[in-house]
């Protein structure tokens, strides 16, 4: 997947398009999208995510958890006690957006809580 242009991409709250930026959800149903995976979009804007379990949304979400860490799973993590998403380019790298924009970064320098997959809509 051609992933190279959404490192230009701006961080922006709840932003779902290239043109506006991206939060880490709107990456991740990016990644998604190029991938041929589609994921189904969350609006979280009205509910507080107090916790790192991305599972407790799964049923809202077109996902399951998998055991480890393959390309194209979806990764959450932990940053500050909030919920964050990244997408797994290759075995090592995940891409997920920070305050800054968006970042490539080693999963091993990730705080993983699960890796998930995309299911059929």
């Amino acid at each position: 997947m051609k992933f190279d242009d959404l490192l230009e991409v701006p961080y922006k709250a709840h932003g779902r398009t290239k043109e506006e930026g991206f939060d880490c959800y709107g990456l991740v149903i990016e990644c998604c999208r190029r991938a041929g995976t589609p994921l189904a979009d969350l609006d979280y804007s009205v509910s507080s995510l107090p916790d790192c379990e991305a599972a407790k949304y799964a049923k809202r979400m077109n996902v399951r958890q998998i055991p480890c860490a393959r390309p194209g799973a979806l990764v959450e993590m932990n940053c500050e006690g909030a919920l964050h998403l990244g997408y797994m380019i290759d075995r090592n790298n995940v891409l997920h957006m920070t305050r800054r924009g968006c970042k490539l970064s080693c999963l091993a320098a990730c705080k993983v809580s699960a890796f998930y997959e995309v299911t059929k809509k």
